[in-house]
């Protein structure tokens, strides 16, 4: 009569872990490529937030006559302002109350289709190199090649 053996060879643990090894090799570069996506989602997110906040801000200076030439580009952090600073702190004050979402942002003049408009671009960090813009969002090709802070790309 034979025994019989109730636990595993050595060898089949071996080939069960390098199993779990590829599986993990494969996986985890993936995910980190789906958190960076994520981080860039939120940061386009963030900056359409801004910008809507210096929408309304620059309609309501263009009401009373300022012009949008007058107003100026600025950059900054959004906790160091109050909500009585200009277009610093209307986009400050909107990025404090959303979700704690403060950061960095920037607001610039440009050109667009021959009119006087704006950006805004907005990152988590001082040295966070995923930023978010708006109009034109960032697109995952060009956050992977590096962007420029304070750079507008149409």
């Amino acid at each position: 009569m034979r025994k019989t053996n109730k636990g595993f060879t050595l060898v089949e643990l071996v080939v069960v872990i390098a199993i779990i090894g590829v599986l993990a090799a494969i996986l985890v570069p993936s995910m980190l490529t789906y958190v960076k996506k994520a981080r860039l989602k939120t940061a386009n997110g963030n900056a359409k937030t801004a910008y809507n906040a210096a929408a309304e801000y620059v309609a309501d200076a263009q009401i009373q006559g300022t012009a949008l030439a007058s107003i100026a580009a600025v950059n900054g952090q959004a906790t160091a302002y109050t909500a009585d600073s200009g277009i610093a702190g209307t986009i400050a004050e909107v990025l404090v109350e959303n979700e704690g979402e403060s950061g960095y942002f920037s607001f610039g003049k440009v050109t667009i289709a021959g009119k006087p408009s704006f950006f805004v671009q907005w990152k988590k960090g001082a040295s966070d190199e995923i930023i978010g813009q708006y109009p034109s969002p960032i697109s995952w090709k060009t956050c992977k090649a590096g962007v420029t802070w304070n750079t507008y790309k149409k």
